[in-house]
């Protein structure tokens, strides 16, 4: 499987969660760290604008970290498909 790409912070609780239990199955996804970077600021927030996973957190003050590419350029904030589809039968909500 072509990697993954994982949008996100390194301050972001979400993002600290997630990144680790992919590494800890052995997946090394790329990771995006959007606070370290302007441009990929820019891409983010170019993407909190017109993908449809963003549905819902327009207009409020979440930002929506982690954001997930897959390999086939889709992208998603259903972390626990994305866990499934990589055979991980981990836990994963931000409540």
């Amino acid at each position: 499987m072509d990697k993954i790409t994982v949008y996100g912070s390194n301050i972001c609780p979400g993002t600290l969660r997630f990144l680790p239990i992919l590494t800890e199955h052995h997946y090394m996804p790329v990771f995006a760290n959007v606070t370290g970077s302007i441009t990929l600021l820019k891409e983010c927030i170019y993407l909190r604008d017109t993908e449809p996973c963003f549905e819902g957190l327009r207009g409020t003050e979440r930002i929506g970290f982690p954001l997930i590419k897959m390999p086939d350029g889709t992208f998603t904030r259903d972390y626990p498909a994305v866990l499934a589809s990589l055979g991980i039968n981990e836990g994963f909500s931000f409540n």
